[in-house]
């Protein structure tokens, strides 16, 4: 298609939605279905609807929205700080992308030809977004990423699903497996783009384990931030353009928020308005999602929940107010001095660590459940998880000092962190380095340095209980040893008394037949 005829066709859509909205202003009121009126009076209901983590013990309360259903979360502890109807199945229209490009830039290199094929193209419904992309044209994955990510452009997504996937059908496999292996427990995908279906669904505390990884990418995060996208025209793309973004939480947008990692929105009739987004400050990532609500207040719902997420909570170092160290000291393991005054621990809590707490809350209300490593193929020994008042506010690894390993950890020859994709992270402190680890868990540069002996909370085993058990087994030994010494001499004695009676016996018997 070239310039002029994408002008006409432009123009031509612009006076059928003229004339659309004219109809609908003249006869809106005998078949609009729902009306704006209903749409407001359905959110002022859903604003009465329960906030489930308003109902936690000393949980600070939080802000009334219109939306469905929503969460809030910190991306490194994954501790809920708001929740209402976070596990319900809603349509996640547009925000599907984020999953999409998820899989693409985990599976495609960016200079990679994305050819869009009569299908990817025509599958969309002219009135459904787009950036006006024609069979047979080719643009490199970069681009495509743009397109699909700042402007929400459908026909882009099925391109890159084929791509990808070999097919639709064939990427939609694969975004429902990447699902479940991040532990999405209500989401099923039909689509890479979110069109509507009755069986494409998620839920908010999917869509922000989903998020949670996509953001993980800097890469992606700054796409989904960005305000507007540009294209130059190519021998294989024959137009030039630039369009801006409908997100209003961007830089210069009307609800411009300061803290913004990234964002993506979403909107269908069925959907209504959606919105995933992560913000940073002060060291803690929140991850925001917000399902079913109506425009603009899905972005005001956002910059509600994450203000409210910055100013009454606090990151908590879990190595520096563990102080008398009573998870660990127990059975064989202990903490502080070992009983020769050496502060050389081998086992020690990840240094980099952290619980989310109220602003107001105490490390000392936190409480713990320890679970040990059974697969004994790292240098992890155990996993402790914190709870305040139930819920969940943090993880800790019980890690095997670097410096100690060798003594134990022979057959693990000091295993690295695999990255299938060599693509960059953004991590807790900002900083940029490899992505995620062989169990698709994204690793921060905190968490991937080695563990250091510390003086205060290093781990020991404790020589005074391993000596009294060695004790004790040798007393037990002894104890073992010189009674089966005791009876067999004590038989033995028996036995040479017997013979000497006997003999005794003999001689007299013979001293008496002499007599005779």
């Amino acid at each position: 298609m070239n310039r002029n005829f994408r002008k006409k066709r432009i123009k031509f859509t612009a006076r059928v939605g003229a004339a659309v909205t004219a109809a609908v202003l003249v006869f809106g009121t005998f078949f609009l279905p729902v009306s704006a009126d209903e749409y407001e009076d359905a959110r002022q209901l859903r604003m009465q609807l329960p906030v489930q983590t308003n109902e936690v013990q000393d949980w600070p309360q939080g802000p009334t929205i219109g939306a469905e259903a929503a969460v809030l979360i910190e991306a490194k502890t994954g501790a809920v700080l708001y929740a209402k109807n976070a596990d319900e199945k809603l349509y996640p229209a547009s925000t599907t992308k984020i999953m999409t490009g998820l899989l693409a830039y985990e599976n495609a290199e960016l200079d990679e030809d994305v050819t869009f094929s009569y299908e990817a193209v025509h599958s969309v419904a002219r009135g459904d977004s787009n950036i006006g992309m024609d069979a047979g044209e080719i643009i490199p994955m970069n681009k495509a990423l743009e397109g699909m990510m700042i402007l929400s452009a459908n026909e882009v997504a099925n391109a890159i699903a084929e791509h990808v996937g070999g097919s639709i059908d064939g990427f939609v496999e694969m975004m429902n497996q990447k699902a479940e292996e991040i532990g999405c427990t209500n989401t099923h995908f039909t689509n890479p783009n979110g069109l509507h279906d009755e069986s494409h669904y998620t839920t908010c505390r999917d869509l922000a384990r989903i998020a949670k990884y996509y953001f993980g990418y800097e890469y992606l995060a700054s796409l989904s931030r960005e305000p507007s996208c540009e294209f130059v025209a190519t021998p294989t793309q024959k137009d030039s353009f630039k369009l801006n973004t409908k997100n209003m939480l961007v830089k210069g947008k009307k609800y411009e928020y300061e803290y913004l990692v990234g964002s993506k929105t979403g909107f269908t009739s069925e959907a209504r308005q959606t919105l995933v987004s992560a913000a940073k400050k002060d060291g803690m990532e929140l991850i925001c999602v917000i399902m079913k609500e109506e425009s603009p207040y899905q972005f005001e719902d956002t910059v509600a929940l994450f203000n409210y997420g910055f100013e009454n909570y606090k990151k908590v170092n879990i190595a520096e107010h563990q102080e008398d160290g009573n998870v660990l000291s127990t059975g064989f393991f202990s903490v502080g001095q070992d009983i020769f005054g050496s502060n050389r621990s081998i086992l020690s809590i990840d240094p980099s660590a952290y619980v989310i707490l109220p602003k107001n809350g105490e490390f000392a209300d936190v409480e713990y459940d320890l679970s040990y490593n059974e697969e004994g193929s790292t240098n992890q020994v155990a996993k402790i998880s914190y709870l305040y008042h139930g819920n969940p506010v943090g993880v800790a690894n019980l890690s095997m000092n670097a410096e100690n390993a060798t003594l134990f950890d022979e057959f693990n020859n000091d295993e690295k962190s695999e990255n299938e994709s060599g693509k960059e992270t953004l991590t807790q402190d900002g900083s940029e380095e490899k992505a995620e680890d062989a169990s698709g868990e994204e690793q921060s540069s905190e968490e991937k340095k080695p563990v250091t002996n510390r003086n205060k909370n290093g781990i020991f085993i404790n020589i005074k209980v391993v000596l009294m058990v060695l004790g004790g087994i040798v007393l037990l030994s002894v104890v073992g040893v010189t009674a089966i010494h005791f009876i067999r001499e004590y038989k033995h004695a028996k036995r040479r008394r017997d013979v000497m009676n006997r003999n005794r016996e003999r001689r007299k018997r013979n001293e008496d037949d002499y007599i005779e």
